[in-house]
């Protein structure tokens, strides 16, 4: 069964109104959060803005993976996915993976 999220944007500096949607995943983000922190040689709030976002455009991605927009670029993504999947496995932030 997928995870739904509500997603909100809201500027800061209160400029542009606030932007927020509905939408569903099929991990857990809050799982995949909560197994990475530390993992990977960027600030937690980063880490943060990375998975979420990365989460989220790869749902859209393979959603719509047939699409001109996607299909070339839809190897590369599976490519990296498998990357950062070994690098978050164990790997501490500053450790070279390709070391192992």
């Amino acid at each position: 069964m997928p995870h739904q999220y509500r997603v909100q944007v809201q500027s800061l500096d209160g400029e542009a109104p606030a932007l927020q949607f509905e939408c569903q995943n099929h991990d857990d983000i809050f799982a995949i959060l909560a197994l990475s922190k530390g993992k990977l040689a960027m600030s937690e709030q980063e880490q943060q803005a990375f998975i979420v976002g990365l989460k989220l455009f790869g749902e859209v991605m393979m959603q719509h993976r047939k699409d001109e927009l996607f299909k070339e670029f839809l190897p590369h993504f599976k490519q990296f996915m498998g990357q950062l999947k070994r690098t978050a496995r164990g790997q501490a932030v500053g450790t070279d993976p390709s070391r192992e």
